[in-house]
């Protein structure tokens, strides 16, 4: 049974490597952390406001940072907190050292930035070095919120994209389970796979992303031989002759699997990992 689960994990480990490096290429594409963090500053400034925003990205600090990506500008996917608050000081045209910050605060547009600010004025007790630095812990507090938020949608896609890979492979957990319960060759092969790639792990390097390239030969070399006994692929499947619980019982074990995948190469490989060190320790003496 062991090897079993061993052999279950292997695949979700696999494919979620597959799936992470999907997202890393769209992440990359399509500027995901850029955007999440453009979306955070305007809230922070004024949502209602978007010119206040737009001056904001076109200060040439923030430009500085924009990245490029296949031709075309990306925002970038990071900002300290001090670029943030001199841009937004600069933004707001009060960042003269003579200007007495309750007074141009006070003066901002009503709306929730300048309650904000007031209030970081206030609990600065109005001194304007200790307003800069409140000013930069609220940037942080907010973008500790927006990596919450980044993670969480992530997970979504990565559904989505665990879904696209158990269809289109044909990656489902039921049948790939029951094939290695019947199959106990197949599960040992599966388990000593499976012990390769951890033991490709060094010391301190625990987390699959250093892995990438030996867990990919890995595959090609010694698994691509078990995707037909263990049921993965299409090559052997008869659409014809799958009835309709059939197909539901095979679409259920698709979503196994694409929430198998959301869940992280990490987190499969460190679950792995200890199983695999059960498996090689054995039953204890009596």
């Amino acid at each position: 049974m062991l090897n079993v689960i061993i052999g279950l994990l292997l695949i979700f480990l696999l494919y979620s490597l597959f799936a992470t490096t999907i997202l890393e290429l769209l992440a990359a594409f399509l500027s995901f952390r850029g955007r999440n963090l453009e979306k955070a500053i305007s809230n922070m400034l004024d949502p209602d406001n978007p010119d206040l925003f737009r001056e904001f990205k076109e200060n040439p600090v923030y430009k500085q940072l924009a990245g490029q990506f296949i031709g075309k500008t990306s925002p970038p996917s990071y900002l300290s907190s001090e670029k943030f608050r001199s841009i937004l000081f600069q933004v707001l045209g009060r960042n003269q050292e003579g200007d007495k910050v309750e007074e141009w605060v006070g003066k901002l547009p009503e709306g929730p930035l300048k309650s904000t600010l007031g209030q970081l004025l206030q609990d600065a007790r109005q001194d304007k070095e200790e307003f800069k630095q409140k000013v930069e812990m609220w940037f942080n507090d907010v973008m500790d919120r927006a990596s919450g938020w980044y993670k969480r949608n992530m997970q979504r896609i990565l559904i989505m994209i665990g879904m696209g890979i158990a269809i289109s492979f044909n990656v489902d957990s039921l049948q790939v389970y029951g094939q290695l319960s019947r199959d106990p060759d197949a599960a040992n092969k599966m388990a000593l796979e499976a012990a390769k790639v951890v033991s490709t792990a060094e010391p301190g390097q625990e987390q699959p992303a250093e892995l990438k390239k030996e867990v990919y030969s890995l595959l090609a070399e010694n698994l691509e031989v078990l995707k037909s006994p263990l049921g993965i692929g299409w090559e052997k499947v008869d659409l014809n002759t799958l009835s309709l619980v059939d197909w539901m019982a095979k679409l259920f074990g698709w979503v196994v699997t694409a929430f198998a995948i959301s869940l992280g190469a990490p987190f499969w490989f460190d679950l792995l990992k200890k199983l695999v060190n059960i498996r090689s320790s054995g039953s204890k003496p009596a």
